[in-house]
């Protein structure tokens, strides 16, 4: 998907029914590679498209091409990571 160049967090601007549709393919092969395309691509790279100012988007190629890899994290206050007793 990555090399093909079919998905890019720049498709939250332009064509966000792409990168959801995407997701869809890669979730009925894989299970836990949409995971973490969710995590790569919404999670990561949807928040950097949300949150960017100019200065940001040079990093958009770099997020498309794996250069950098993202990763989110979640907590609640007073859990920690504690998921089974959110």
């Amino acid at each position: 998907m990555v090399k093909s160049g079919i998905v890019s967090v720049r498709n939250f601007f332009n064509d966000p029914t792409n990168i959801f549709t995407a997701h869809e393919m890669i979730g009925s092969i894989a299970g836990s590679t949409a995971t973490k395309f969710t995590v790569h691509y919404n999670l990561f790279g949807g928040s950097i498209v949300a949150l960017h100012t100019d200065r940001h988007k040079y990093i958009f190629d770099q997020i498309d091409s794996l250069e950098v890899t993202g990763c989110f994290c979640l907590t609640e206050l007073g859990y920690g990571n504690n998921a089974v007793k959110m």
